[in-house]
């Protein structure tokens, strides 16, 4: 009984295989190409690739993948897709002027999802 207990901790303390493939076909709803998903997330195009075929990124990058498509996901329902990157990679006064992907490759998601409800709000900075 120990032996799978400790299993089944080691098995949730580890990304899940699929995840971060499921959050980047997200994320491509809304951002062009993967190369600017791979700029976005400060790695390598090829690292892309990589996770959209089944490997697993450490924490860190799995962490920001996810927050990448949470928001890309809320986006989509505000904004058209071709606007989504465009939101993303520019300037946000509600971010004092700080990029979007800026912060989520930071790891600030929860300050982007505030600008986002911000702007859902017509909240102008």
């Amino acid at each position: 009984m120990a032996s799978t207990t400790r299993a089944t901790r080691r098995q949730v303390s580890q990304p899940d295989v699929t995840s971060a493939a499921r959050h980047l076909q997200v994320v491509r709803r809304g951002i062009s190409s993967d190369r600017t998903v791979a700029e976005m997330l400060s790695v390598a195009p090829s690292q892309i690739t990589r996770w959209k075929r089944g490997q697993v990124p450490d924490h860190a990058n799995a962490d920001r993948v996810a927050g990448l498509a949470l928001v890309v996901e809320m986006l989509l329902r505000w904004l058209p897709p071709d606007v989504v990157e465009e939101w993303l990679l520019g300037p946000n006064e509600h971010l004092d002027g700080r990029s979007p992907a800026y912060l989520v490759r930071h790891g600030q998601v929860a300050e982007v999802i505030g600008a986002v409800e911000a702007m859902k709000a017509g909240v102008y900075a």
